[in-house]
This record gives C-alpha cells, structure tokens and sequence, in this order.
C-alpha cells in the first residue's frame, strides 16, 4: 500500500523538466574549476575532463586517484549555479503537501543546490523529512550502491519500503538491486528496462498516478 511507502525523490531533472539549462551551468563550472586549480587553459581543461569521464562515472571521483582537489570544494563550486531558468511548478507543490506519506530527496548534489532548486520551483523544503545530498552519502554517488544503505541506516529505512523517482536508468537500476520500488521520471521515448517498475514524462504524472492508485 502507498500508505505504508516512503518516497525517495532525486533531485536534477526529476522535479523539473530536463530541458533546463542547470546542467550546461554545471559543465560550464566544472571547465572553470580545473582552469583554476590546475592552472590550465579552456581547451585544456576541456581535454582533462573528456579523459576523467572515460574513466569514472563522476569527474569528482577523479579526486584523490589522479589530483588532490577537495570533493567537498568541488561540489560546492559546480552546484552553485543560477537556478532562475527552472520554472516554478506550484502543481508539484500542492501534490506534495498533500500527499501524508513521508517523502526525502536523495541527490548527487550539494544541500545548498537542493534549496536554490526548491526556491525556483516554488516548493518548501518542509514537504520533505530529510534531505540526502552527496556529502551525506560520503561521495559514493546514487551509481554505488553503497550510497543507498547509507541513505536507509541513517533515517532508518527498509529498501522494501522506498519508492524511488529517479530521471537516471543507471541510478535506478542501482535502486532497484537494493530493493526500491524504481520509477522512471523521462519526457523521451525510451525502452524502459525491466528493473524500471513504473515511466511516467513528469512526476507530476507520477504523483497523479500513485494518488489515484493507492494500492500500488
């Protein structure tokens, strides 16, 4: 029964449109943040960070394996972008506060990027009993599995219970092996994989739908 889930929400391009310009600023911050640290030219650092992404699933994780640069500093800077180009969703904010369940936001993201998201979409942090980012989870990113058992020992949650909104196949497939309940936030048409348990374009369809059929 809904009534006896919890509901797990990513963050980017799951409660907003991934159309949004947020992820073209963070790749714009992150050009800037090896130009900085390692004193490099544009097109160099560019060079750097195609050969971090063919090796690692996240450019931080290229922290302490290949540069010392701070994880922590680094997610600050890329997160710190301008939200306004996210367009509230006063929909999304009722459908949240009247849904009872106990919801959470799990995100690779900063703390400080999750409420500059919240703030533009219009939809208060309280509808929310706990916020997960990517300092919580230690850094091991929602692509490990070991990010998730971090996120149910510390609000003390069981896996069977979670329902996960995720925009990320990866993710969810990741999700899905620890044992939520995975549903696919995607606006394209797509093959959806098996361990995908529900697709809706938006999750305010999403909500709609779990609403509507509390059973499931």
């Amino acid at each position: 029964m809904l009534t006896d889930q919890v509901l797990v929400f990513d963050l980017d391009a799951t409660l907003y449109n991934v159309g949004s310009r947020i992820e073209d600023l963070v790749d714009a911050k992150v050009i800037k943040f090896f130009m900085r640290e390692l004193q490099v030219t544009e097109d160099q650092a560019k060079e750097i960070i195609r050969n971090i992404r063919q090796k690692y699933a996240y450019d931080v994780e290229a922290s302490g394996k290949e540069f010392t640069f701070s994880k922590k500093e680094f997610m600050d800077y890329i997160c710190d972008v301008d939200t306004s180009c996210i367009p509230q969703n006063k929909e999304l904010s009722a459908k949240l506060a009247r849904i009872p369940q106990r919801k959470f936001i799990m995100t690779d993201s900063t703390r400080e990027h999750v409420f500059d998201v919240l703030a533009a979409l219009g939809v208060s942090a309280d509808n929310f009993a706990g916020i997960f980012d990517c300092d919580d989870m230690q850094y091991t990113f929602k692509h490990n599995p070991e990010s998730f058992k971090i996120f149910l020992n510390k609000y003390h949650l069981k896996a069977g219970e979670c329902i996960m909104f995720e925009d990320s196949i990866g993710n969810l497939e990741i999700a899905k092996q620890v044992g939520f309940t995975t549903v696919l936030i995607n606006s394209c048409s797509t093959v959806v994989p098996a361990f995908c348990d529900y697709q809706f374009a938006t999750i305010n369809l999403a909500l709609d739908y779990f609403c509507d059929n509390p059973q499931k």
